[in-house]
């Protein structure tokens, strides 16, 4: 019986304090906080520059391709590979390099995923990041520029 006493009177407190809130918040001007919706950034593409350190001078691109793809899957698994998807969009033979086409979310996954390639095909290779960028037009002229 006590106990009830206590929640009824504790039930009157906080209705009392809620009313009295209530009509001291309505007279005055407190501003509301509203929050700002987060942008949804559009999902741009990076692309990774790199060189290919061999003592062989033939080197397909489909096999490199293949061989970043299979480093990305061994790093982080199918789902960071579906996420990044790289592809191998330009490689030039003469100076072994190429750009790596990827996103803004998986183009770190790419860079980490490079120096676990050791063969390509029956050729022992280094693959070297070089630089990132966020235009093949740069990308071009940097694969060129070598």
């Amino acid at each position: 019986m006590e106990q009830m006493y206590i929640d009824l009177g504790f039930l009157v407190w906080l209705t009392l304090l809620s009313v009295i809130i209530f009509y001291r918040t309505r007279n005055s001007r407190i501003p509301i906080i509203s929050y700002k919706e987060k942008k949804i950034r559009k999902n741009k593409k990076r692309y990774v520059v790199f060189r290919i350190l061999t003592s062989s001078k033939s080197i397909d691109p489909s096999q490199i391709e293949f061989a970043v793809r299979n480093a990305v899957k061994e790093l982080l698994g199918k789902i960071w590979l579906e996420i990044s998807n790289p592809r191998i969009i330009a490689y030039n033979e003469s100076s072994l390099s190429g750009i790596i086409s990827t996103n803004t979310l998986g183009y770190k996954v790419v860079i980490a995923s490079l120096p676990l390639i050791k063969t390509i095909g029956n050729e022992e290779v280094i693959l070297v990041p070089f630089k990132t960028t966020g235009s093949l037009k740069k990308a071009r002229s940097l694969i060129e520029s070598r």
